[in-house]
């Protein structure tokens, strides 16, 4: 199973890295999946439901502010000024 490299970070820090198989996240347009190896991409957020899918088959889900998400070679980053954990 590929995975990528995603962080999510807040002026107080990071607030998530790990390995991941798949993210949901929003973006200006509605969601964008992404997967290992995905194009390089980088899109502002008006931030909502972010889920990712962890490598052992577990969903979690978070409530993102606005921001941006940057994504290139398979290091994904989501810079945010808040974020919330529904499984966490």
């Amino acid at each position: 199973m590929n995975t990528f490299q995603l962080e999510i970070l807040t002026p107080r820090g990071r607030f998530f890295s790990d390995q991941v198989v798949h993210a949901e996240v929003p973006a200006e347009d509605g969601f964008v999946g992404i997967l290992a190896n995905h194009t390089a991409y980088i899109t502002s957020s008006p931030g909502g439901r972010f889920e990712i899918r962890l490598p052992s088959g577990e969903t979690r889900r978070f409530h993102v502010g606005s921001g941006f998400f940057q994504t290139l070679k398979n290091h994904a980053f989501f810079l945010t000024q808040s974020v919330d954990s529904d499984s966490l």
